[in-house]
């Protein structure tokens, strides 16, 4: 009973539901691996009663029983319990054994392990436009101060470990960046930009995140060969170092970068992936909540025809996506994030695999997709300039 009363104050703070669904006999649910179960109280739940039993309870562990609650009967906890009985977070609590294939270099030990990037909860209905309030919990906010004082987000980007952000090399020189603006800091963990504490939900179910992080930059790190006239736009990259480490939480995690060959080696041609962000650029803020869009990967050769007619040349470490009338990469940040969910073993993580360049004007263009710098071609640049 006392594990219980336990699980009960870890699911207070916790503000992930599932989205669970009444059949005629079972109120059946997904599972945070995707499989069907039932909604039940824990003690009816033996897979998961054993978990919340294990001493010490690792944070893996508390996490998934977190991302497991679909409810209450009366003051307890319910959650979505496998129906295949299956124990399914062992992956968590045991050594992984990662494929040669996908062996990461030995120089990337300031970039965090795929246990810890890339995770967030895939319970979602997607083809809304509107994110979750902690859904993509490494999406980054780029602070400006402008001349006269006042300050404003218009920028965006992606943690990628405790003291940097990836984003765009022209969100720190671009053309159109005001030469008297200032970058000054890193916004984490926000949701809407219009209020100072993020709630949803119905007022007597509601839940909130906590405040969300404000970081200066201590340092810009804009791509050496990054020219901001240059209409093609090659090697449109960059990172921001962080004053101090982030604090991680359920609402500021950091993203995976593909850092294997195989990942490495995707073209993602005809995939659809992901863009998100509030619609802040140089020149715009579009939302103040968070938004994600599925956009259609192009292949190169239709991407480098499509912008051949535009005299843009593009390389093979750009890549494109979007050309939906009215659905495109401009609906996310410049310098934001374009995702890819991976399968990793029993696990999957998301991975930055692009970041918001350029496109067409005005956007969401047919048939003209978005430019985005391939972040698998930049991963040695990205550790070379990283330190502690």
């Amino acid at each position: 009973m006392d594990d219980i009363k336990r699980l009960c104050s870890l699911f207070i703070v916790c503000l992930v539901t599932l989205n669970c669904y009444a059949g005629s006999e079972k109120e059946l649910c997904q599972t945070p691996r995707n499989k069907q179960g039932e909604c039940r109280v824990i003690s009816a739940c033996p897979p998961l009663l054993s978990i919340l039993q294990k001493r010490p309870l690792r944070a893996q562990d508390a996490d998934y029983l977190r991302r497991s609650q679909c409810g209450f009967e009366g003051t307890m906890p319910k959650v979505c319990c496998p129906l295949d009985g299956a124990n399914e977070p062992m992956s968590t609590t045991t050594a992984r054994t990662v494929p040669v294939t996908e062996a990461e270099p030995a120089d990337s030990s300031l970039l965090p392990s795929i246990d810890e990037c890339g995770t967030d909860t895939q319970d979602r209905i997607y083809g809304g436009e509107v994110a979750g309030i902690d859904e993509f919990p490494w999406m980054a906010l780029i602070e400006y101060e402008k001349d006269n004082g006042g300050h404003g987000f218009y920028c965006g980007g992606v943690l990628i470990n405790k003291r940097y952000v990836l984003t765009a090399a022209h969100c720190l020189k671009g053309k159109e960046l005001p030469k008297t603006w200032k970058l000054v800091g890193v916004r984490l963990g926000e949701y809407d930009t219009d209020n100072k504490i993020d709630c949803v939900g119905p007022p007597d179910r509601q839940t909130c995140a906590p405040p969300p992080q404000d970081i200066p930059v201590e340092e810009g790190i804009a791509h050496e060969q990054y020219d901001p006239y240059d209409a093609s736009q090659y090697n449109d990259i960059a990172l921001l170092r962080l004053a101090r480490e982030v604090n991680y939480t359920g609402f500021v995690k950091p993203v995976c970068i593909p850092r294997s060959k195989t990942l490495q080696s995707k073209s993602y041609a005809t995939k659809k992936l992901t863009v998100a962000g509030w619609g802040k650029t140089e020149t715009s803020s579009e939302s103040n909540i968070k938004l994600k869009l599925n956009v259609p990967v192009k292949s190169s050769t239709d991407c480098v025809n499509t912008y051949r007619q535009a005299n843009v040349v593009l390389r093979p470490s750009q890549m494109c996506a979007g050309g939906e009338r009215g659905r495109d990469s401009c609906r996310g940040d410049s310098g934001g994030p374009l995702m890819s969910y991976e399968q990793n073993g029993a696990d999957q993580n998301w991975y930055a695999v692009g970041v918001v360049s350029f496109g067409p004007s005005p956007c969401g263009m047919e048939n003209w997709p978005g430019v985005y710098t391939r972040v698998s071609s930049y991963v040695q640049w990205i550790l070379e300039k990283m330190r502690r």
